[in-house]
């Protein structure tokens, strides 16, 4: 069925909220029936037929007005007369496309809800009113006239025996006496009748015939109970002819307005069916004395008889005179003004002619700015007439002829770009939609589905939800919702946002008051820095200038924080905060003050935070008294000599390029007196760097002395390679505590340019390390210190030296805090505490939290740690291939390993819940299943028989590459597992060599040389002891027996081979046990990898340190 246009969905739905539910319930059921037919329509008029009770057919009309709201007029033949179930089955069934079949169900939920439905409608049907047999008994209705006005008159007839109507004997005396006259006994509507009328003016109880020209307008319920108990109703009209009365047809009024003379006349008429009747045209009767309620006339053949809609007293005095009110020409514009607030109540007919040509522009979006107490933006849809533009408001309350609802609501669509723009602009805008939704809501309780839509959106508007968010989901008439405005937001409607969106546009502007005067400074706000030096501080002083107005920094950092986009300067003046040197400020000041660099406006001007500082000066103009802290601190930021230092004489080594430069970098801070950390790759030569730097200070200085603090297992490897790189500079082992050795550390120590001891000494003897002064503390293997909670880093911390310098491949291994560790020995100066460093830095990165602080910090660091990779600096290094080799395990190995996982995997996740405090469990169990993965028998002796697939493997493979002549390191972090591996070699008559963390330093060094000389091609090493101070290139082929989940254990094992000596290409074999918790740990050791790799490399992934989680990763 094709319907208008202006009948859309909502539309719809809103006229069907004329009908009660029981109503609309029979209507659909009509409707899906099929019992509307003939259908026409009429512009917005539809009207049909309906079948009803005892095959009887009803004409219906709906007339349908669009204002703001849509009011319709539903008429229908049927006894109800109005708003029944006919009027509005012709609605569904005229709208058909837009309302769906209930009873077409594609689904079980559907056909049920339809099932219920009918139920409903079949138990409330209308069946009260059932088609009564006609009685014999009739009213008979003749036109009636007076010497001032014409009505209608009534007189009761009944049937006489001979088949004539008499009214002999039945009267209205007798009805209203109570005489019961066969066949009107018990005829309760004829009595009521009778005594209304007899009341009524101009009548008395004698009258054959009585008038209803003054009866009261209760006489239509009366004469509708008449019919519906059997009377007859018959009108007589010209010539004494009987018609037949239709007490059902639609009555309605409409005022007329066409030319008279120079003006107009306006009218009222009153139409039958659509049809206006006069009395001329009809023979019009009024019913009704002073308020006319009825009306009486004779169309077609047929007279009708009904109720007017309610009037007014004027619309009385206009149909009872029969005239039309004079409108003069110069009043013409403004009633025709005036006659569009009357349109939402009347149905107005103008004739085409009654007005001169108008010409209407339109619709646009009118936004009016209020300017009084508050700045508010509202909208309003504005039409222009003759020139004049004519503002309504969009709550519906005035109408327009001119106003077409259909282009309105496209209008607001086409410029939703521009109202987001004003909401976003101001505030409040969310709460004010929030409001009139929650007004709007109870309307809808009847339509599940849209109501609940809707109640989440209102719930989205309360929570505090973005303009943006609230503009995606909201109903589209929600983005007319009112704005305020502060003056700094004020400021920038009127001076951005209202050219902007009327660029172009239709849009227009109107204010309450005069246009306020704001301007944005030309000039880009500029910071200066200005500050008075004492012993240690600065007093150091910001301010933000804009066009020659200082604003107060407090006030700008504060608007920043609160998310603000503009500021005002003075009362007109405004500048915008979008400016990237305060967002910079902003987080570079609270840097600061997070990190202790900043208390108050004072600043520390010892400060080793180098590149905040210099990030934070180059902001602004820096004043005299502050410029060469500047310098200072962007030098020490940028970590770059001014000139290359020469490598010095004593140096017997010829130094690559990128090791020049790590003497140049250590010399830079060798002279500034500050500490570092070198972080080149394993392999790389930091050791001949560093006693490159050592000769450079000795040179300078012959008494300079350092201390070297190493693992126990490398002290010789230290002496051999200073006497072997700078054979002049003395040096000396302290091997053993002052108690043991009997000699105070001073005197054993004497005039040696570099001593070297381990790191357990350091802890054991830390009060004679701290009483000596140093010229320079190197900490080899740094990852000692990681611990910032232990002994040993308390004793690095407590060495006196100016300069201090960890040396590493791996100055973090699990977490964040391992760095702050090493920065808190080297320049404990740079983040003193380690909450801060925590909360600002640690926390927030490995959280994920706060990716941009992983660059952050890189930029921080970066003056005091210099890392470069062999892939960066060694283009001629052999290739290293790295592999994992996924191994099955035996059938009787994984009996078992399944057996002792399904009891740990239970066993360990309850334990999860509180990690930290069961850690040690955790870890064991972990440890057991790592062991089972290798051999059953490192578990219990039981198993000590069944077949390790990784035994078998290298028992395999390492003839061969013996025969092929390679080189071989096992590395495992179990020793009991390389005892296996080791027998299975004497079974096999392979020499290896082999330590680990057990083997004293004599005979470590004999078989690092058994295997360097060659006499051993396999090397059988643990992890740990393996770790550091080995340089192995023999080695070409390398073995990790079992994967665990700190990588840069195995990459400092691997590095042992690939480094610089290393000749030939590097193959790298990881073994994992397939279906086991190795599967899991070699996922895990790819996430910690990236962790080294996106702070310390500049990777850019990011994982954080083993937790709960990971742990359940490795059971999953």
């Amino acid at each position: 069925m094709t319907y208008p246009a202006e009948w859309t969905d909502d539309r719809i739905d809103a006229i069907l909220t004329m009908f009660d539910n029981p109503t609309l319930a029979r209507g659909r059921d009509y409707a899906f029936k099929g019992m509307i037919d003939d259908i026409t329509w009429v512009g917005n008029t539809v009207s049909g037929y309906s079948e009803g009770s005892g095959r009887k057919r009803y004409r219906c009309r709906v007339a349908v007005t669009f204002g703001p709201r849509a009011r319709a007029v539903a008429s229908c033949t049927c006894p109800v007369s109005q708003n029944c179930k006919h009027c509005a089955a012709l609605i569904i069934a005229a709208t058909s496309d837009a309302i769906p079949a209930t009873f077409e169900a594609d689904d079980a939920s559907t056909l049920t809800l339809s099932r219920w439905r009918t139920l409903v409608a079949e138990i409330t049907a209308d069946t009260a009113r059932v088609q009564t047999p006609p009685l014999p008994v009739r009213l008979v209705f003749a036109e009636e006239y007076t010497s001032t006005a014409s009505s209608v008159k009534v007189r009761p007839t009944v049937l006489s025996s001979t088949g004539r109507w008499v009214s002999t004997r039945v009267t209205w005396k007798k009805l209203v006496n109570g005489v019961q006259v066969d066949p009107v006994v018990g005829l309760e509507p004829l009595t009521r009748l009778a005594v209304l009328l007899s009341t009524a003016r101009g009548n008395g109880p004698s009258d054959e015939s009585m008038s209803l020209m003054h009866a009261p307008s209760i006489v239509w319920s009366i004469l509708r109970d008449a019919v519906d108990a059997g009377v007859e109703l018959r009108y007589t009209h010209t010539h004494g002819r009987e018609l037949h009365v239709d007490l059902d047809a639609p009555i309605t009024t409409a005022l007329h307005v066409e030319p008279s003379g120079s003006g107009v006349a306006v009218g009222l008429q009153v139409l039958i069916d659509g049809r206006p009747v006069s009395t001329t045209e009809g023979h019009r009767r009024l019913i009704g004395r002073p308020r006319v309620h009825g009306v009486a006339a004779v169309l077609d053949g047929i007279a009708h008889l009904g109720r007017l809609p309610d009037l007014t007293p004027t619309e009385s005095m206009l149909l009872i005179s029969d005239e039309s009110l004079r409108v003069a020409e110069s009043e013409i514009g403004e009633f025709r003004d005036a006659l569009a607030s009357v349109a939402p109540e009347r149905v107005i007919d103008v004739a085409p002619d009654a007005f001169p040509a108008t010409a209407v522009t339109g619709p646009f979006p009118v936004l009016h700015i209020g300017t009084r107490a508050m700045t508010t933006a509202d909208w309003l849809i504005g039409y222009e007439v003759d020139g004049d533009i004519v503002e309504y408001p969009l709550d519906g309350s005035v109408s327009g002829r001119y106003r077409t609802p259909s282009d309105e609501a496209a209008m607001w669509d086409q410029y939703r770009s521009q109202l987001e723009a004003v909401a976003r602009t101001g505030h409040g805008w969310v709460a004010a939609a929030a409001q009139r939704l929650q007004a709007e809501l109870p309307r809808w309780r009847g339509d599940f589905k849209k109501y609940n839509h809707l109640y989440a959106v209102l719930r989205q508007l309360q929570g505090g939800c973005t303009v943006d968010a609230a503009f995606t989901s909201a109903p589209a008439h929600l983005r007319t919702s009112t704005s305020r405005f502060t003056e700094i937001e004020a400021a920038v409607l009127w001076t951005e946002v209202v050219p902007q969106i009327t660029d172009g546009t239709d849009i227009r502007v109107v204010t309450d008051g005069p246009t306020p005067v704001f301007r944005r400074a030309e000039e880009t706000p500029s910071l200066h820095f200005s500050g008075d030096a004492t012993t240690d501080w600065f007093d150091l002083t910001i301010t933000v200038d804009v066009d020659g107005h200082s604003v107060p920094l407090p006030e700008v950092i504060a608007a920043l924080a609160s998310g603000q986009t503009h500021m005002m300067v003075d009362h007109t003046t405004y500048f915008s905060l979008d400016v990237p040197e305060l967002t910079t400020l902003r987080e570079r000041l609270e840097e600061a003050r997070d990190m202790g660099e900043l208390e108050g406006d004072r600043a520390s001007s010892q400060s080793l935070n180098a590149s905040l500082w210099d990030e934070l000066l180059e902001l602004g103009v820096v004043d005299e008294q502050l410029a060469s802290w500047r310098d200072r601190m962007s030098r020490l930021a940028q970590a770059e000599p001014p000139e290359q230092v020469a490598p010095p004489v004593g140096l017997r080594a010829q130094l690559r390029p990128y090791q020049q430069d790590g003497l140049d970098w250590l010399s830079f801070l060798w002279e500034n007196g500050l500490g570092g950390v070198l972080a080149d790759d394993m392999g790389l030569g930091k050791t001949v760097q560093t006693l490159a730097l050592m000769q450079h200070a000795v040179d300078s200085d012959p008494t300079a002395r350092f201390l070297v603090v190493a693992p126990t297992s490398v002290i010789s490897n230290w002496a051999a390679e200073v006497r072997r790189f700078v054979p002049d500079l003395d040096v000396m082992t302290v091997t053993a505590t002052q108690k043991r050795s009997g000699s105070p550390l001073h005197d054993r120590v004497g005039n040696a340019n570099v001593v070297v001891t381990s790191y357990a000494l350091l802890r054991l003897d830390v009060d004679a390390f701290s009483a000596m002064s140093w010229d320079g503390a190197v900490f080899d293997e740094a990852q000692f210190l990681k611990n910032h909670n232990a002994k040993t880093h308390h004793a690095a911390r407590r060495l006196d030296a100016p300069f201090k310098l960890a040396i590493t491949g791996t100055p973090m291994e699990n977490r964040v805090m391992e760095l702050w560790s090493l920065v808190s020995v080297v320049a404990p100066g740079l983040y003193p505490s380690p909450l801060l460093f925590k909360d600002h830095f640690a926390g927030p990165i490995e959280s994920g939290q706060a990716p941009e602080k992983l660059d952050l910090l890189r930029r921080r660091i970066r003056p005091i740690m210099l890392r470069r990779t062999k892939s960066q600096v060694l283009t001629d290094l052999p290739e290293k291939q790295e592999q994992v080799l996924h191994l099955e395990l035996e059938p009787a190995h994984r009996k078992v390993y399944d057996t002792h996982l399904a009891r740990h995997r239970q066993e360990t996740l309850g334990l999860l819940d509180d990690f930290d405090g069961n850690r040690i469990q955790i870890l064991r169990a972990l440890t057991r299943l790592r062991q089972l993965s290798l051999h059953p028998g490192l578990v219990d002796d039981e198993h000590a028989a069944v077949k390790s697939a990784k035994i078998e493997y290298l028992a395999e493979q390492l003839p061969i590459l013996i025969d092929e002549g390679h080189s071989a390191l096992v590395f495992s972090s179990f020793t009991g597992f390389l005892a296996l591996v080791a027998a299975r070699l004497d079974k096999a008559g392979i020499a290896y060599s082999y330590i680990d963390g057990s083997t004293p330093v004599v005979k470590r060094a004999d078989q690092i040389e058994q295997f360097t000389q060659g006499a051993t091609q396999v090397f059988l090493i643990s992890l740990k002891a393996g770790g550091f101070g080995l340089n192995l290139t023999a080695a070409d082929y390398c073995f990790l027996a079992d994967p665990w989940w700190n990588p840069a254990a195995e990459a400092q094992a691997v590095d042992r081979a690939h480094r610089i000596g290393q000749h030939r290409a590097v193959t790298v074999y990881r073994m994992a046990s397939v279906d086991t918790i190795e599967d899991k740990v070699i996922e895990l050791q790819n996430r910690k990898r990236e962790l080294f790799n996106a702070l310390i490399d500049d990777g850019e992934a990011f994982s954080g340190a083993i937790t709960a989680d990971d742990v359940r990763s490795l059971f999953s």
